[in-house]
């Protein structure tokens, strides 16, 4: 009867984590933009858009990295954590599925279209 209580209350301490397709070992692209961090949050959210893509905000990281959800057809396909790299430059790391070509295609783009932006 122990058993079962103390199992019963791990089960319902454990939770579940939807990890969307970025899955357990995820392929990592690191970028690093001129311009304050609202500028490329605003420049990839638009190029996300463009890929009928959206941006989902998550909790940021206790030193202040923003992270958002790439979300796409109603499931994360990748995790970006935008971060003040310096005065000027912004840097933003992009988690996927090493196994998903389109959504390397797509990190790619919103990447090359951000570093251009003014």
């Amino acid at each position: 009867m122990n058993r079962l209580i103390i199992a019963l209350g791990v089960s319902l301490l454990s939770g579940c984590v939807d990890m969307g397709r970025v899955g357990l070992h995820p392929e990592t692209k690191t970028a690093w933009f001129d311009g304050h961090p609202y500028q490329v949050e605003s420049c990839l959210n638009e190029m996300a858009q463009n890929q009928r893509a959206y941006l989902e905000q998550d909790d940021p990281l206790p030193d202040g990295t923003k992270r958002y959800n790439l979300e796409k057809n109603n499931e994360t396909v990748a995790w970006i954590e935008i971060a003040r790299f310096s005065h000027h430059q912004t840097s933003a790391t992009f988690y996927y599925d090493p196994k998903a070509p389109a959504i390397s295609a797509l990190v790619s783009a919103m990447m090359t279209n951000c570093k251009t932006m003014r």
